[in-house]
């Protein structure tokens, strides 16, 4: 299995981004609502523009997820509700890298990141039901199926469900140390602290 390294998305990153974003379109549009949207390395720039401002907001960052140094797709928790302590995960590959473990990577070591540095309680990931490759990470990380919202998404020129999968805090630390007890370790203040900064949807 290839490992893989999660980068802050940076200015620099617009034009590959782009251009894989290119390669794939037909794939991604699939899957992907923004897809349609871009049109150009200025529009890929733009959307990092407003993502390192969001960051200076004390908000979650943006992640590249690379590989042998290659850019192959994105990570970030896209939602998230400060007061109550859930992030919402989401991501995309380009076609080349599916298939090879790497998105189950990726998302492990944003899970990590949810968990012991922003203190969260609970991770979501919501997929859309019929992307089984997709819903197949969050069952083998050992999220739990809570529901399937019906309609929620218009996506490639239709209404899609979502699956939504989740994880506790408890059972994180639980997979991390069989011994550990059911509380999670408390925190004086996280990087997310409801009190800095209203929700982020």
């Amino acid at each position: 299995m290839p490992e893989i390294v999660l980068e802050h998305l940076e200015h620099g990153h617009a034009q590959e981004l782009y251009e894989i974003i290119e390669d794939n379109r037909e794939y991604l549009v699939g899957w992907i609502q923004c897809v349609e949207s871009i049109n150009s390395a200025e529009d890929i720039r733009l959307f990092i523009e407003a993502e390192l401002f969001r960051y200076t907001q004390l908000k979650p960052p943006y992640f590249t997820i690379k590989c042998d140094e290659e850019i192959c797709g994105l990570i970030a928790f896209r939602s998230l509700d400060k007061n109550n302590k859930i992030g919402t995960i989401s991501y995309w590959l380009s076609k080349a890298f599916t298939g090879k473990g790497i998105a189950s990577q990726a998302v492990k070591k944003l899970i990590t990141i949810g968990f012991e540095e922003f203190s969260l309680n609970k991770i979501q990931i919501s997929c859309a039901s019929n992307n089984l490759k997709s819903r197949a990470i969050p069952e083998r990380l050992g999220f739990t199926y809570e529901a399937t919202l019906r309609q929620c998404e218009w996506l490639n020129s239709t209404y899609v469900d979502h699956a939504i999968y989740t994880m506790l805090a408890t059972e994180y630390y639980s997979a991390q140390n069989p011994l550990y007890s059911s509380r999670v370790p408390a925190t004086s203040r996280s990087r997310l602290d409801p009190a800095s900064t209203d929700n982020d949807t």
